[in-house]
């Protein structure tokens, strides 16, 4: 099992979409949320760790910027101590 630390930028349209539930059910990944902010009216971020394999993590994210999330790591490589 690997994990990744990353920072999700919710745009106003995606704030209303269970997209983390979809990570779990779909992709088999256990997101832990760290830190976030999201307002219905302009859209938001959240700091998360996810875990689960290799191949399933980078489907996930992939599926979150296929819905318009912007995804960046945490830390130089994703797995470094939290800046925040």
């Amino acid at each position: 099992m690997s994990s990744i630390r990353v920072q999700l930028n919710y745009p106003l349209e995606t704030v209303d979409v269970p997209l983390l539930y979809r990570l779990v059910t779909d992709y088999d990944l256990v997101p832990d949320i760290r830190r976030g902010n999201i307002d219905s009216h302009s859209g938001g971020f959240l700091f998360v760790e996810i875990s689960g394999t290799s191949e399933s993590i980078e489907q996930g994210l992939q599926f979150l910027r296929d819905n318009g999330v912007g995804v960046g790591l945490v830390g130089v490589d994703g797995t470094e101590d939290w800046a925040i």
